[in-house]
């Protein structure tokens, strides 16, 4: 059974003014989630291109540009197993890449924000002077909503926890036991991303990659979801037909992984 891995969400958010470096920095984190070795892209660029049109960054009109354009140069190709690397360097992504790219500039920009997660889904609520607006990185039309009634459509959607895009409906999804609608921080999306990775390793049995993601995720983020997630990569290791030194190394590792996120559940619930 595939697992249908959603794209997620983080709470309200106001950052202070941050260099070129700083936003360097997170690109790099981001971009090195997926092993690669290759210098991080540079938006110094794109960012600049932005910052000298418009003074006011807290507008409703930079707000829609900084959508529309970051959409234009960066989000042209849906691919559910895109890596944040991907985004930037091949225009391919998803939910989860192109809202962590938009988090990465509206906290360049000083703009206050927050990121939401919902069991398939991951979307923005961005503070302007006229109000808030929703970006919602997948939807290419109507992907940027001012209106308070449409964002509260979209929002009773979303809580609905329902799949909004099924890469193969020929195939067969996972569907979570859990309900999730929460805010989520910015250092957790680093957590997401190596999700993202772990859940696709997984689709194709790489219990190696699986693992080792696995393993960073928990460091970044933790929910009820990261612990179903693991049960169910620990049952397809036991099942598995690996040799079996490898497979008892995979079992302790998973368990470990386990004990963690328990035990932050506990810290959390205190």
């Amino acid at each position: 059974m595939r697992l249908f891995w959603f794209l997620m969400i983080f709470p309200m958010t106001a950052f202070a003014q941050h260099g070129n470096s700083v936003t360097q920095e997170r690109i790099k984190q981001f971009c090195a989630v997926d092993g690669s070795s290759m210098d991080a892209p540079d938006l110094g660029e794109f960012v600049s291109r932005l910052d000298h049109r418009f003074q006011n960054k807290r507008s409703l009109h930079f707000a829609q540009t900084l959508f529309t354009k970051t959409r234009q140069s960066f989000l042209r190709r849906y691919a559910h197993d895109a890596s944040f690397r991907q985004t930037l360097t091949r225009g391919q992504y998803n939910c989860l890449t192109g809202t962590a790219l938009y988090a990465i500039l509206l906290d360049h920009f000083d703009i206050p924000y927050k990121i939401v997660e919902t069991n398939y889904h991951i979307f923005l609520m961005v503070a302007t002077d006229d109000g808030e607006v929703l970006f919602e990185a997948t939807d290419p039309v109507n992907g940027f909503v001012d209106d308070a009634v449409a964002i509260q459509k979209r929002i009773d959607r979303y809580q609905r926890n329902v799949p909004l895009q099924i890469a193969n409906p020929d195939k067969k999804y996972y569907t979570y036991n859990v309900n999730l609608y929460r805010e989520v921080s910015f250092e957790e999306v680093r957590g997401l991303l190596h999700y993202n990775l772990s859940t696709e390793a997984y689709n194709v049995k790489d219990f190696e990659s699986a693992v080792k993601h696995l393993e960073q995720t928990v460091i970044y983020y933790s929910s009820p979801r990261l612990y179903e997630f693991s049960t169910m990569v620990l049952l397809a290791v036991m099942e598995s037909d690996v040799e079996p030194a490898v497979r008892h190394g995979y079992i302790t590792r998973v368990q470990a992984i386990r004990k963690k996120q328990l035990a932050t559940m506990a810290s959390l619930k205190q």
